[in-house]
């Protein structure tokens, strides 16, 4: 399959015609056996997770991503598959999904060199990278290997903090704040092409408050903040799903006045 290319108009035609956009009601769904969650009968949404490294070290949140999976699905009209999918950087399938998702807590090895050529032509024909540190520790193992894997994928580039007016931080919630399981950085950094940002590094620990148990309980502590931080961290997860499949439609001029409104008045949802 050839590597995608799609502008902003021809993605939002796509996620239109799959439901994005309906009342999450008008969608078919179906449930699934020994769940409580509805999920959609033709998911075009699926979070995918790259493999790396040796062991489970790729995954250090083995429940995180069908439990944000489901709260996707309750809470917006993303027509999301039920179950994570996980990918390494030579399949050939690589380029079937337009959202990657990249984590862990320890050192890894390098990648080899048609890996990060790979991964480079993924970002720039259209795909999107979230890169999740689950220590929420600058200077981890992970944040050192990933920094290093970062420095051969765009040469001679830095990861730069995204502005609070990006568009990440208003395509579904309106947010004034970055956080995770942790809250050590305040903001998320990436790497722009075309004026697209096609890598975002999130260093708190997104996937640690999204993760919950087989009875639905949340595994783990979010310091400082409490449930009130795990929430911020799951609406910017959701934000950043959206940014993934629409990029820059909130920058349209019909949306400005609305945005910068609810700005002005510190409205936050």
């Amino acid at each position: 399959m050839p590597p995608f290319r799609l502008d902003r108009r021809e993605l939002l035609k796509l996620l239109l015609a799959s439901g994005l956009g309906l009342p999450a009601y008008a969608r078919s769904q179906v449930r699934r056996p020994g769940s409580m969650f509805m999920i959609p009968e033709r998911p075009t949404f699926f979070f995918t997770q790259l493999i790396y490294g040796q062991g489970n070290q790729w995954l250090p949140h083995p429940t995180a991503a069908e439990s944000f999976l489901q709260i996707l699905v309750q809470r917006t009209s993303v027509p999301a598959g039920p179950e994570r999918k996980d990918i390494a950087l030579g399949s050939d399938r690589l380029f079937y999904s337009p959202f990657l998702y990249l984590s862990g807590a320890r050192e890894f090895a390098p990648w080899s060199e048609p890996e990060v050529d790979r991964l480079r032509q993924f970002l720039e024909y259209g795909g999107f990278l979230l890169v999740d540190d689950a220590l929420g520790a600058s200077g981890s193992g992970f944040d050192q290997s990933f920094q290093r894997e970062f420095s051969r994928l765009f040469p001679g580039e830095t990861l730069a903090k995204l502005p609070q007016d990006h568009t990440v931080f208003q395509t579904y919630y309106l947010i004034d704040r970055v956080v995770g399981r942790k809250a050590g950085r305040p903001y998320l950094s990436g790497v722009d092409r075309e004026g697209r940002t096609v890598l975002i590094y999130s260093p708190n620990d997104l996937a640690g408050a999204w993760a919950r148990d087989s009875f639905g309980r949340f595994m783990h502590q979010v310091e400082p903040g409490g449930e009130r931080q795990r929430e911020m961290a799951i609406r910017l997860g959701i934000n950043l799903v959206f940014y993934a499949l629409t990029v820059d439609y909130k920058k349209d001029l019909i949306h400005v006045p609305f945005i910068e409104e609810r700005r002005r008045r510190r409205v936050w949802p």
